[in-house]
């Protein structure tokens, strides 16, 4: 562990300092937030009902204030914090968590947060977007404390059963994430962004074949609007085929 990299970004880092995908650090990254997730949904289910609103809104507010930490982190070390305001997918599942976890009755962003955001959490863990980044550097633990507290937490909801998967809501997430990426979009347009990935892939893996299949530009975005309402609905269909087994 070096602590002189801890709080740097990727221009004041050396060359081959990263982690890589799929390394041993990287998987035992991915283990840690199974073990958690699993002792989180084991600990969930046995809480009686206050004590889940309170583990859900301390949750929620973790989420938040890593947000403004990070954010903090960036203004210190003199980088762009407008290229890294929290519009991304994942921190739009972090809003619908607060909306979630401080919200007298269930709304349909529990519908949402497990086919949308549950899946965008764990690919951002499989495809993390710091492997230029030491493990011991505060960008890497942000992204697998942050994706890693959004997995635990839609996970521990759908197996205590407190999440009814109905195909109406999953229409009301889709139109809900297409008016945000609509207006995410124009600001990307605008200000010359890249939030939620929406006009170019930025080298990331699995959104790389996306630009491959469409050729790039407007098509790009298209093609990705497409593909996540299909992982949606794949999505719906997996969660409600493991409902009834549950």
């Amino acid at each position: 562990m070096n602590q002189h990299y801890f709080w740097k970004q990727r221009n004041n880092l050396p060359d081959d300092i990263g982690y890589n995908q799929f390394s041993i650090k990287h998987l035992m990254m991915l283990i840690g937030v199974i073990l958690f997730t699993v002792l989180m949904t084991y600990a969930y289910i046995h809480l009686n009902m206050e004590a889940r609103v309170l583990l859900r809104r301390a949750i929620a507010i973790v989420l938040i204030l890593s947000e403004i930490m990070k954010l903090l982190v960036i203004h210190f070390n003199h980088g762009d914090v407008l290229n890294y305001i929290p519009i991304e997918i994942c921190s739009i599942g972090a809003y619908c968590i607060v909306i979630d976890a401080f919200s007298a009755e269930p709304t349909f962003v529990r519908v949402m947060l497990l086919v949308l955001f549950l899946p965008a959490a764990i690919m951002a863990l499989i495809y993390p977007t710091t492997v230029e980044y030491p493990v011991w550097n505060f960008f890497t633990l942000h992204q697998f404390l942050f994706h890693g507290l959004i997995v635990a937490y839609v996970i521990a909801l759908f197996v205590s059963k407190e999440i009814a998967i109905g195909y109406g809501d999953v229409w009301k997430s889709i139109f809900t994430i297409i008016g945000i990426a609509s207006i995410v979009y124009l600001i990307d347009r605008i200000f010359h962004r890249n939030y939620m990935f929406l006009t170019y892939d930025e080298e990331n893996k699995m959104l790389h074949r996306l630009t491959i299949l469409s050729g790039g530009g407007i098509k790009y975005t298209l093609t990705l609007v497409l593909f996540c309402v299909l992982m949606i609905h794949v999505f719906y269909f997996i969660f409600k085929l493991i409902e009834m087994l549950l």
